[in-house]
């Protein structure tokens, strides 16, 4: 079998078709970021929809009085933040899943577009609009580190839309397998040790659950931002500067701060890695079990 038809026979088990094109407001435009609005606007209209009518809907059903009687405006809204959070994990890990196996070496990052990639990136891009305003609104609570985050998220969605470096999208995006359980870390947080203000007692979350999930969540992370997250940013660099000439100016400015963005968020992902490892430490030693029996 010949090299062409082997990578014919591969691409046809790639999902390349996008099931939204069809609903475009600019079906004959030639601008992927026109062509792809109406899925940003709807992205972004989908997750406002999740934040103020579904989330409060599920944390009120199944965290009740502790989500009902909270009066820190910044932990409820936190409660609902994470519930969306939550749902945007599991829709990008899905709608990524029929191009993960694209193979990178295989396309020309300069160019290649793929319509489903291009809508992927545009889901995304709503999400983070919708995280964008989230921070801008409330800047007052969250403070600027959220709000640079957000920007720099959105940018890192948007830039593909060129189309550039798309093959990367998925690869990216695979990150999101970590969120879940950062999550439900942090809704046990709140479920043991509830606000001082709170005359709520502290509920007792099975040891085993609490330590399967910090066990995942260490490994997962691991997995996709530590081992996955810095061979991708080795790969990425190199593919950036193999195809440095075949992209316009703007093309190749835009793309290199994307590669710089990706690196410093690799960079914190050993900061908040080596923050897991000292309360997994903290939590394991002696003297907390000791504590834990008196």
């Amino acid at each position: 079998m010949s090299v062409n038809s082997t990578l014919a026979s591969s691409q046809a088990t790639i999902q390349t078709v996008d099931p939204l094109l069809k609903y475009s407001w600019f079906p004959q435009s030639k601008n992927y970021y026109a062509l792809h609005l109406h899925e940003i606007v709807y992205a972004f209209l989908f997750y406002q929809f999740i934040s103020s009518y579904i989330a409060p809907m599920i944390n009120a059903f199944i965290f009740r009085e502790r989500y009902t009687s909270i009066k820190d405006k910044k932990l409820k809204i936190d409660f609902d933040i994470h519930v969306v959070s939550m749902v945007q994990a599991f829709v990008s890990l899905y709608i990524i899943w029929p191009v993960l196996t694209l193979p990178l070496f295989t396309y020309n990052i300069a160019t290649y577009q793929n319509d489903y990639c291009s809508m992927i990136t545009a889901l995304s891009s709503g999400y983070f609009v919708w995280d964008l305003i989230v921070c801008l609104k409330y800047i007052h609570i969250y403070g600027f580190q959220f709000l640079i985050h957000a920007i720099v998220a959105l940018y890192g969605s948007l830039v593909p839309l060129m189309p550039v470096v798309q093959v990367w999208v998925p690869k990216f995006l695979v990150y999101e397998a970590s969120t879940p359980f950062v999550n439900i870390n942090w809704f046990i947080m709140q479920l043991t040790t509830p606000p001082s203000s709170s005359t709520l007692k502290p509920v007792k979350v099975p040891l085993w659950f609490n330590a399967l999930n910090g066990v995942c969540l260490m490994a997962v992370f691991f997995i996709v931002r530590i081992v996955w997250g810095n061979l991708a940013q080795f790969m990425f660099f190199y593919q950036m500067f193999k195809y440095r000439h075949e992209m316009s100016t703007l093309k190749a400015t835009l793309s290199f701060v994307l590669a710089l963005v990706t690196l410093v968020l690799n960079m914190l992902n050993f900061f908040w890695f080596d923050k897991m490892l000292k309360i997994a430490k903290k939590l394991a030693s002696p003297s907390n079990k000791n504590k834990k029996k008196d």
